[in-house]
């Protein structure tokens, strides 16, 4: 019975793969490997995930059967993706630049047809067929260029340009075609394709011919195909009307396309007589009008022309910039997607649905209201967009960013237009889970998504700096964390990749940041540690991680000069200097010997360090706080030569008279002589503050 049954599963695979294009999941030397096995060419659908034509092939032609039995029975069928592994390079060896692109290729990787662009399945396999009986593009173009091309052979040739996607080559090649031809010529359905390709305006002579001679040619190639040849030319022309604003002398051509609908046999008439209408209120400006009209026949329009009259009142309510309109927009379109039954079209109108529903709230973040991460994502996918993913819990900062930052209509209008936005509680449902999978610590921390969840870029220390720009990274490679992340954990270590990723982790503060510059310093030769390209390597915030980074910078101090100028290189060594003395005073664990600030004050005078006098006397400031002395008397002794402003008083007042509280009164003395001597009056009011005066 178990023999049976897999006998009868197996059948029953063999038939579904039969009754579709079986695309095998290879790499384009497996295909050719695969391809002289059986003696056959490669058919290589080159697709992207955003492009939806591509997708129309995919679930309307290639799961036809008839489509099955033809391409499964003549080639080695392969799909790659063009923007993912080998797909950028196959595309620039056979110069891909359009989607859906169908290459052919023979089992030695030359290329034998291109085709380019979405269609039927029947037109599909007659230019495939074209493709492969007709001479090579390179064979044609030298017959061409050496004259010997009759007018026959010159209509395959520009046949097979067009159909490979040679846009400027095909026009040239048609536009002296069709000068050689006669009016007889031009009657011949042989030339038919090229007439219907220059057809394209309802004013042109090309057009004026067709219905002139429209009988006949109703006769020749079907009266179905001259109807939509007509249809085109029409809902082209208002395509334009309704898409762009156009200078008004085109509008005035609106009256005369509604007279010619009206009194000519035109397919679809009273659809095309509607969106004339829509042409008339985006001349007007009036986007009620136009969202009227676009309400009230919904039921008139195809899948097709509800694409094409949602996408022009996308453009044109945004420009008017008007949140009522827009929302009344989102509801249209969120109303009119369940009428739709093309899955392509369908998705766009909820694009537009979702997106004007989202920027037509109140000024500020609009935060999906869903249920679950997995939602979130799913809406992220259909939308083609990344998740905004803001981690909060109830306490007071979070409460700040909500209303300083998030309820702003600049940061709204930005967030609502590129990202689906959608806040997570650190301490509630899921929340607890997704901040541990992504690495949140602490909230008020935000993660960008992209559709497959995976992380694209961090933010965090939301309230310093230009938020925007900083979110903005997300679609930066070089700056957006997940990205570079991805590229260090898959073993990317060049210096100037390993200086993005460090420069991109010291925003966010992360704990990798010390791994990361220690590993970047180790991979550096001594050209790039003078050089100014990794001069951020001894700021503090990385050179404090090691001693290593900072005695080169203070051993190489005269190289460093030479590199990057005496003033640039002085002004951060005496920064470092003063961090290093700081420490001594505010952290109790600091190793900094009294030797060592001795080694640090013959540093400073031997290398002649611009504001010497202030760094040594700091120096002699923190070596008395470290052999403990306690008299005011020696500090002011060891200060004098310092700015008010930057004498470490808090400091000292604070560790001294939790030493011995008795001195409290000699210290309150300096400090009130400290404060005539200010002149800033934010120093004045701080240590006013402080000393309680």
């Amino acid at each position: 019975m178990k023999k049976l049954l897999l006998v009868f599963v197996g059948l029953l695979c063999s038939l579904v793969i039969s009754a579709q294009t079986n695309f095998q999941e290879l790499s384009l030397e497996k295909a050719r490997e695969q391809a002289r096995a059986e003696n056959k060419p490669i058919f290589l659908d080159c697709y992207t995930s955003w492009c939806g034509p591509c997708k129309m092939m995919a679930n309307d032609v290639f799961t036809l059967e008839a489509a099955g039995n033809y391409f499964n029975k003549n080639f080695v069928c392969v799909k790659i993706d063009m923007e993912k592994g080998e797909g950028p390079a196959i595309g620039k060896q056979y110069e891909v630049d359009a989607y859906p692109t169908f290459l052919i290729i023979n089992a030695d990787g030359k290329l034998m047809h291109k085709l380019v662009g979405a269609m039927p399945l029947e037109e599909l396999i007659e230019n495939v067929e074209c493709g492969l009986k007709a001479n090579s593009i390179a064979e044609y173009e030298a017959l061409y260029q050496a004259g010997k091309l009759d007018k026959t052979e010159q209509m395959a040739y520009w046949r097979l340009l067009s159909i490979s996607g040679e846009v400027v080559k095909a026009q040239n090649v048609g536009d002296d075609l069709w000068r050689k031809l006669s009016e007889k010529d031009k009657l011949n359905s042989i030339y038919w394709p090229l007439l219907r390709s220059r057809a394209t305006t309802i004013e042109g002579e090309e057009m004026k011919f067709v219905c002139a001679n429209r009988e006949y040619f109703e006769k020749e190639v079907g009266k179905e195909e001259v109807g939509k040849l007509i249809y085109n030319s029409f809902i082209t022309e208002l395509n334009m009307m309704i898409v762009y604003q156009l200078p008004a002398k085109k509008y005035e051509k609106v009256p005369v396309i509604k007279a010619l609908l009206e009194t000519n046999d035109v397919p679809r008439k009273e659809a095309l007589l509607k969106i004339t209408e829509l042409a008339e209120a985006r001349a007007n400006y009036d986007e009620k009008s136009y969202l009227d009209i676009l309400d009230a026949n919904l039921d008139i329009w195809n899948d097709s022309e509800k694409r094409t009259v949602f996408e022009a009142a996308k453009l044109f309510i945004s420009l008017a910039n008007g949140k009522e309109q827009t929302r009344r927009l989102g509801e249209i379109a969120l109303r009119a997607h369940e009428t739709v039954k093309d899955e392509v079209v369908k998705e766009g109108i909820i694009k537009i649905g979702l997106t004007s529903r989202r920027m037509s709230g109140n000024d500020g973040v609009y935060w999906e209201d869903l249920g679950s991460l997995k939602e979130v994502l799913d809406r992220a996918s259909l939308e083609g967009r990344y998740v905004f993913l803001y981690f909060h819990n109830d306490g007071q900062t979070s409460k700040l960013i909500n209303e300083k930052l998030f309820s702003s209509k600049e940061v709204g209008d930005y967030l609502n237009k590129f990202f689906v936005n959608y806040k997570i509680h650190v301490g509630e449902g899921e929340g607890a889970n997704i901040a541990r999978r992504y690495g949140v610590i602490v909230p008020n921390m935000v993660v960008v998504l992209d559709k497959y969840g995976a992380v694209r870029h961090r933010v965090s220390n939301l309230m310093q700096g230009d938020f925007i720009k900083h979110v903005n990274e997300t679609f930066d490679d070089n700056k957006a964390v997940g990205v570079l992340e991805m590229r260090y954990n898959m073993g990317d270590r060049s210096p100037e990749f390993m200086l993005k990723y460090l420069m991109a982790l010291g925003k966010l503060s992360s704990p990798r940041t010390s791994l990361v510059a220690v590993e970047l310093f180790a991979l550096l030769d001594d050209e790039q540690r003078t050089s100014p390209e990794f001069w951020v390597l001894y700021h503090p915030q990385f050179s404090m991680i090691t001693s290593d980074m900072k005695n080169y910078l203070l051993s190489n101090i005269q190289k460093f000069r030479e590199k990057l100028g005496a003033e640039k290189v002085d002004k951060l060594v005496g920064f470092q200097i003063n961090s290093d003395l700081n420490q001594v005073l505010y952290n109790a664990k600091a190793r900094t010997s009294v030797e060592d600030i001795d080694r640090m004050i013959r540093f400073i005078k031997q290398s002649k360090l611009q504001d010497s006098e202030q760094l040594i006397c700091l120096a002699n400031v923190v070596k008395l706080f470290k052999n403990k002395v306690c008299s005011v008397k020696e500090y002011k002794k060891a200060s004098k030569g310092m700015k008010p402003e930057e004498i470490p008083f808090a400091d000292l007042y604070a560790n001294i008279l939790a030493m011995e509280p008795g001195r409290t009164e000699e210290w309150n003395a300096w400090g009130k002589e400290i404060v005539d001597s200010l002149t800033d009056p934010k120093y004045i009011q701080w240590y006013k503050q402080f000393l309680q005066l």
